[in-house]
């Protein structure tokens, strides 16, 4: 299986890399540049973040409530990533009202709430069992 799982993931980076080099309006130095930076982004940003994160949760969260804030943790951060370019208005046209039509900001609060009211009832449930 995981030959297969190599063979696949080789042939779709050769096909990736055929489509880089043969698209004309493709630039191989501005995405070697883009990868670049998002390699050193995730390696000196994100994983010290999660790091320090994992970190502050053992030491400071009780052990019944660890499983539930870790799960909230990674459903947050996954559904910001998501949301954060709808709720900045990355690619805004002024003159196009319709193109952002919602409030992506008080939806995405109101997801975090349910995501953590979640979390929270989770805690309580594995308290109660606890007794």
């Amino acid at each position: 299986m995981r030959a297969l799982l190599v063979v696949l993931g080789l042939g779709a980076a050769g096909y990736g890399a055929y489509g880089l080099l043969t698209d004309g309006g493709a630039s191989p130095l501005g995405q070697l540049v883009f990868a670049a930076v998002l390699l050193a982004g995730h390696d000196f940003l994100v994983v010290p973040a999660v790091v320090l994160a994992g970190v502050a949760l053992t030491r400071w969260v009780p052990r019944p409530a660890r499983d539930p804030v870790r799960a909230a943790l990674v459903v947050s951060a996954a559904v910001t990533a998501v949301a954060l370019p709808f709720v900045i208005g990355a690619g805004r046209v002024a003159g196009n009202p319709s193109a952002f039509p919602q409030s992506y900001g008080r939806g995405l609060a109101l997801v975090l709430a349910v995501v953590w009211a979640v979390a929270g009832a989770w805690t309580v449930v594995r308290l109660r069992r606890r007794r």
